[in-house]
């Protein structure tokens, strides 16, 4: 059975992302293996000045960490072995402020590391996951899929830049403006459901 990691951050009570990532789950769980990872109870660790420098020394510099120096980067370790052992992901997280809330960001920095997930080779770097497909899950209160808000999305290519870095084919299912049209709201929520479905024949 191939493997599927949700990669979730919905912590607002009522959260519209959470809904299609439930549906996503809720469609799909007798057809694939899949892990749980909840960023809003397991966050990654921040790249700050300790783990930053280990990292840095290890997958740049080839330095052998200690066995204590390797716990401080074991968290993020954790989350990027999970990614090289899934088949696909599921990233379910809403916009927040026009680009993706800073635990998102985490995660990406945390599985994102040289020499495990991406390589620099004499052609130029290569992303080292290129079996594995990507699913994103997206909500807004406005409307970014046009002007004058389209321009601000910064949110959706960053994701898609940061999957395509690493080899991995990525594609988004977004509910824009669940407040904007709040009167077509679960219409908005039944169009998504159809396009998760559509992706799940695909996959599974």
């Amino acid at each position: 059975m191939k493997k599927t990691l949700i990669v979730n951050y919905t912590p607002r009570v009522d959260s519209n992302t959470k809904k299609m990532v439930d549906y996503f789950i809720e469609s799909n769980k007798a057809k694939t293996e899949i892990t749980f990872l909840d960023l809003a109870e397991e966050t990654p660790d921040l790249l700050l000045k300790e783990n930053l420098n280990l990292y840095v020394a290890r997958n740049f510099g080839g330095v052998e960490l200690t066995e204590e120096q390797e716990k401080v980067l074991s968290k993020n370790d954790k989350m990027m072995n999970q990614l090289l052992d899934t088949d696909y992901i599921v990233l379910a997280t809403p916009m927040y402020n026009f680009t993706i809330p800073a635990t998102v960001k985490a995660w990406f920095d945390a599985v994102i590391q040289a020499g495990k997930t991406f390589a620099y080779t004499e052609t130029g770097i290569k992303g080292l996951c290129e079996n594995t497909q990507a699913l994103i899950l997206m909500t807004s209160g406005s409307d970014f899929g046009k002007e004058p808000y389209s321009s601000m999305n910064f949110a959706t290519p960053l994701l898609m830049t940061s999957f395509n870095f690493l080899g991995i084919s990525a594609e988004a299912i977004n509910s824009f403006g669940q407040v904007a049209y709040a009167d077509r709201a679960e219409e908005l929520f039944e169009n998504s459901k159809k396009s998760i479905d559509v992706l799940s024949e695909k996959w599974y």
